[in-house]
């Protein structure tokens, strides 16, 4: 049997053991400690599974993604685990998918069961290990989601993944440089170029480029240093005229004390030059990007209005 850590309830019946150990065996693990009469009782009784031929795992765990990714790597072991798999595997934070993806080299003879696919393009020199499970690099793994998503799911899974920085935009834009046939490449080339153009982040890139859009927003600048009596803050988005901001709060906004203090003082001094400050947060750009777009409509029409009457 595999040396793993941590692995416990050897002395105890095999349904014990398996659900004492959330991990994957392959038969002829189980059978060196355990008789085949052990083996078929647990499965005829529920409390083992095969989760992949020749692969068994306990009931309980046969949803744990470690638990699937290690039965890939026990099922095909010159592969590797890659696309949203190897990606939740990375950052429990993303989507657990229903179906796994694995790469192997060409000519691997493979017959995938259900809710498994092998896409026989080659096993990269570099891997990675999430979770104790063999996977591509986290940059192929992510282009590799973008290709398999269908094409109005693609940009969902990008910015997400992004978002969760499993990797940078610039490792994913080298990674499909060397790439040589990639779905939607013109599409994902587009989006990645408007990092390259300035973007500092995903929220900001798709503030910028997919929700505040169009005419009513030409006006406002972006990344726009202030010069006040105390500081001199960059903001994200600013209608000069109107002395509105809009700021994008990221995912380290508020995360200690310290951070709370010194924005709490820098929205205070913003507030004290006459400005008023509109914060919207990943989920607000998301989930609903048309209140996020009258909002600002409204607070600019409102403050603009305010000026022409004085």
């Amino acid at each position: 049997m595999r040396l793993l850590a941590g692995l416990s309830a050897l002395d105890l019946p095999l349904a014990g053991f398996l659900g004492a150990n959330a991990h994957a065996f392959t038969r002829a693990e189980l059978l060196e400690r355990w008789s085949r009469d052990a083996l078929d009782r647990t499965i005829v009784r529920g409390t083992a599974v095969r989760i992949l031929p020749g692969v068994y795992c306990g009931a309980a765990h046969r949803d744990a993604a470690s638990v699937r990714g290690e039965a890939l790597n026990l099922w095909a072991p010159r592969s590797l685990v890659t696309g949203p798999l190897a990606l939740h595997l990375r950052n429990a934070a993303l989507p657990r998918p229903v179906t796994a993806d694995l790469t192997s080299d060409k000519g691997d003879p493979l017959h995938p069961p259900p809710r498994v696919r092998v896409h026989q393009r080659g096993v990269p020199r570099t891997s990675s290990s999430f979770r104790g499970v063999d996977c591509v690099t986290t940059e192929r793994a992510l282009l590799d989601a973008w290709r398999f998503a269908a094409p109005d799911e693609r940009h969902a899974v990008l910015w997400e993944a992004l978002w969760a920085r499993v990797c940078t935009w610039r490792q994913l834009k080298r990674e499909l440089d060397r790439a040589q046939r990639v779905a939607g490449r013109r599409d994902l080339d587009r989006l990645l170029g408007w990092f390259a153009a300035g973007a500092t982040s995903p929220l900001e890139a798709r503030a910028k480029h997919e929700v505040f859009t169009g005419a009513q927003f030409r006006e406002f600048e972006w990344q726009v240093e202030l010069v006040l009596p105390t500081r001199r803050p960059q903001v994200d988005m600013l209608r000069r005229p109107a002395g509105v901001i809009v700021e994008l709060d990221g995912d380290a906004y508020h995360s200690t004390r310290a951070a709370r203090d010194e924005d709490r003082n820098r929205q205070t001094d913003l507030v004290a030059a006459g400005f008023v400050v509109v914060r919207f947060g990943w989920r607000d750009i998301v989930d609903r990007p048309a209140w996020c777009r009258e909002t600002v409509r409204t607070v600019v029409a409102g403050r603009l209005a305010a000026a022409s009457s004085r």
